[in-house]
């Protein structure tokens, strides 16, 4: 008598009628769980069994689980006479999903009754001891996905329960729920779970059976409103709905209904509302959960018809996991610099304005730390150098301050000649200064070789510095070959010497001491830059050929002759005779102009390309980075030359150093 009456008080703080109190069937308090998640929403767990709560009321919706989670409420019910304690705990891995969760009920201190003969009344019965009793569900669950939108998975359940006092007796049984969800639409989710399906007999120790009672549980889940296309309709806010339906098999219930929905206004936050049909009445449920680092504490209101006394109010926490990425700068170093955008720096132009841009920034150079986290799990991080930029201010143009910072723009008038324009900023607070400079040549090109010829710097510079000049017409005739004369003229002028106005004597018959080029050519002799031919001629006025004077320019660059060689371009045989000087003045980069093209050694050699060829060797190029950098134009120091020994008979020319 003493065991019905408990177990009548049990049942009836699960929502059960009195009135289903018959022999033979024992409660399962995980049946009805009372986390305040489903509770909020009228009961529904089914298709919302995402978290670890699904150990027990669907464990094959835990197949998404990112991180390790537990749940877990404990609560007085019944008058605060019960106390219901749940916890789960579940764990995803490459293998599939385990849980863990243990649920229990437990009333201490129960008075014996007894028939009162009098009256035919329950009394209490004050002859023997106070009763007590437990009942405690142990369960071990898997599950894994099967396939793209379908999972299944079950658990193992241990029951024992307890009577203590004047009529002690305990039982222990074993049962399987096994449970399947499938997604049969991106925002539809169905779900079953066959509780108890094995229908675990408990063993009293005084002799007595009961069966362990379960349900048929069907349910769904619709994803109404979100972000992504697993959502009926899409919007920055999420919104879901669900049913369940409970068919009893063996148990002492009749079927019942559960619908809510849950909506999140902002990302941390879930209002949720319910209907529980079962077989007291319809009970409205509410709820409310937050979540923060990880952790979700969820609320639930929910008044139960017929139970009275039952407090309406539940609580449960849960830990979700949340992966964190943080991450923080620290400051090692700061860089200031200008970069001209236009224009480019020693370009050449006939405009007489030219628009400068320029960036005038300050390079951070910063050691990033990024810290990967899982709230109350793992921590990794990685620190790493990074570059951020910031404005400089003030900003100076050739002196001048200007209002700009960031993006300099600006334009300004050009001279003949070398122009320099220099950009200072600061950085703030500290001071630091960054500068940069760009300088322009401007030209008033021949009438024959406009800003767009090929070969317009080296012979803009070429004039510039004095190499070689124009003709009278204002003509500079670039693709007229040039002549003996012309190029040794224009590899003398290139050295750092003064000649003489005058030589005494060429040591060339056909070259007089008149002749415009003497002391070029006398010169160029001197330093075998050019020899003259077995006959005593120089042949001022022959044209050369490409291969002539490729071989000329690649002995003014001093470079060493390279012979057994594969022939340099497609076009020259191997033992073609200027191999040996073409192979290295290509290797030096002295006949880029010529890539993927034929050499045609007996082509002859123009103005233009002779001007480029020379333009591109070493001594040169140190005159011309001189020029850009200073804006001098001679050649500089004199070189000091041993004086030739003059062969008897013959007259050594004289040079006049500068």
């Amino acid at each position: 008598m003493i065991r019905r009456i408990v177990i009548l008080m049990v049942l009836g703080s699960c929502f059960l009628s009195p009135a289903l109190a018959a022999d033979g069937i024992s409660l399962d308090p995980s049946r009805t769980l009372f986390a305040a998640r489903p509770v909020g929403m009228g009961g529904v767990s089914l298709g919302f069994s995402d978290d670890a709560g699904g150990v027990f009321s669907n464990p094959s919706a835990m197949i998404d689980l990112e991180f390790p989670q537990l749940v877990g409420a404990s609560r007085k019910l019944l008058l605060d006479q019960t106390q219901y304690t749940l916890f789960c705990w579940a764990l995803p891995t490459d293998y599939g999903t385990f849980g863990f969760g243990f649920t229990g009920m437990n009333i201490a201190g129960s008075l014996p009754t007894k028939l009162d003969p009098a009256t035919n009344r329950i009394i209490l019965d004050p002859s023997r001891e106070a009763t007590s009793y437990d009942n405690r569900v142990i369960a071990f669950s898997y599950s894994r996905k099967v396939r793209e939108g379908l999972s299944a998975g079950g658990n193992l359940k241990f029951f024992n329960q307890a009577l203590r006092g004047a009529a002690g007796s305990s039982a222990n049984a074993m049962t399987v729920d096994l449970s399947t969800t499938y997604h049969p639409l991106p925002w539809l989710t169905a779900a079953a779970n066959l509780q108890n399906i094995l229908e675990g007999n408990l063993k009293w120790s005084n002799g007595a059976s009961d069966k362990i009672g379960g349900f048929y549980k069907l349910g769904c889940r619709l994803n109404i409103l979100g972000a992504t296309e697993e959502s009926l309709v899409s919007h920055r806010q999420k919104l879901y709905g669900g049913l369940d339906l409970d068919i009893p098999h063996s148990a002492l219930s009749s079927t019942n209904y559960h619908l809510g929905v849950e909506y999140f206004p902002l990302e941390k936050i879930a209002l949720r509302a319910g209907f529980n049909m079962d077989q007291n009445g319809t009970g409205l449920c509410l709820g409310v959960g937050l979540i923060n680092g990880g952790f979700r504490f969820d609320y639930a209101f929910a008044e139960r018809p017929g139970i009275p006394g039952d407090t309406p109010h539940y609580f449960s926490l849960s830990y979700l996991g949340e992966r964190t990425v943080s991450v923080s700068h620290e400051l090692k170093e700061k860089r200031p610099y200008i970069k001209f955008i236009q224009p480019r720096d020693r370009s050449v132009t006939d405009k007489s304005f030219v628009s400068i841009t320029a960036e005038a920034k300050a390079e951070r150079i910063l050691d990033t730390k990024t810290v990967w986290a899982v709230t109350a799990i793992s921590e990794t991080f990685e620190v790493k150098e990074t570059l951020a930029y910031e404005d400089l201010t003030p900003v100076y143009i050739n002196g001048v301050i200007t209002d700009q910072v960031g993006t300099i723009e600006s334009s300004s008038p050009l001279g003949v000649g070398r122009n320099v324009f220099e950009i200072l900023g600061y950085t703030t607070p500290e001071g630091q200064a960054g500068s940069g400079e760009v300088k322009v040549l401007r030209i008033v090109p021949f009438s024959d070789t406009p800003i767009s010829h090929w070969a317009i710097d080296p012979i803009a510079l070429s004039v510039t510095l004095g190499l070689v000049t124009g003709y009278p017409d204002n003509t500079f005739k670039p693709e007229k070959g040039i002549t003996r004369a012309e190029l040794v003229t224009l590899l003398v002028r290139s050295m750092p010497v003064k000649l003489a106005e005058s030589v005494p004597s060429t040591g060339f018959r056909d070259v007089p001491t008149t002749h415009w080029a003497a002391k070029f050519i006398a010169y160029g002799s001197y330093r075998k830059l050019v020899t003259g031919y077995p006959d005593g001629t120089f042949k001022p006025n022959k044209v050369l050929t490409r291969a002539e004077g490729v071989t000329i320019l690649s002995r003014y660059a001093q470079l060493v002759e390279k012979e057994g060689l594969p022939a340099p371009f497609p076009d020259l045989k191997a033992d073609f005779w200027a191999n040996k000087y073409i192979t290295p003045a290509k290797e030096a980069g002295m006949l880029k102009y010529l890539e993927g093209k034929n050499f045609e050694p007996s082509k002859p050699f123009p103005r233009a390309e002779a001007c480029e060829v020379l333009y591109r060797t070493p001594t040169v190029q140190r005159r011309v980075d001189r020029f850009w950098e200073t804006g001098v134009v001679s050649a500089g120091t004199p070189e000091t030359q041993p004086q030739p020994q003059p062969a008897e008979g013959t007259e050594v020319p004289t040079y006049e150093a500068r």
